[in-house]
């Protein structure tokens, strides 16, 4: 029965590899990494449901690591310090719109990363509750703006461009 199952969505899981846009990470070993490709797995094999909430999960992860590598501490004329994990780990419920929007207004998180965090967080919250109405639809949205998120936090395109066919730093972002 899977097997029957499993050659049946085949042909249609061959066309949906090629919607998701590619990637090239800055760390392929991030913890994120993981749930990333799972989340582009869901897509491909039809889990549309799934692979919109995986989406979200990933989102939140890629902020809330932005967040605890943003952060240093500065206390009692002390070189400034990160705070162990464990203190951040007290903040893994805070609301993460409130991070989306700190890391934005910080200069950390350019506006088109942030719009796709923010439709992102919505669209998981909808999945998470069970009020998802047309999941493939939401899934290529989940995905594209899970990418749009990708693009401007872990991408090698952060902080790279293809100019006249070479592999360039892009001048703004303040690197030499």
């Amino acid at each position: 029965m899977m097997r029957e199952r499993f050659e049946q969505r085949l042909p249609a899981m061959s066309e949906r590899i090629w919607k998701l846009p590619p990637i090239v990470l800055h760390n392929p070993d991030g913890e994120y990494v993981q749930l990333l490709l799972e989340s582009r797995e869901l897509f491909i094999a039809g889990f549309f449901y799934s692979c919109v909430a995986m989406c979200g999960i990933v989102g939140e992860r890629l902020i809330k690591d932005m967040f605890r590598e943003a952060v240093l501490i500065f206390k009692d004329g002390q070189p400034p310090f990160r705070p162990k994990s464990e203190a951040f780990d007290q903040l893994e419920r805070v609301e993460v719109n409130g991070i989306i929007r700190f890391l934005n207004e910080a200069g950390l998180l350019d506006d088109a990363a942030k719009k796709a965090a923010e439709e992102l967080v919505g669209l998981r919250n909808k999945y998470a509750h069970a009020r998802g109405k047309e999941p493939e639809a939401d899934a290529i949205k989940a995905v594209k703006w899970l990418h749009g998120l990708v693009e401007g936090t872990v991408s090698v395109f952060k902080s790279f461009e293809i100019k006249d066919g070479a592999f360039v730093r892009k001048a703004e972002t303040g690197y030499s």
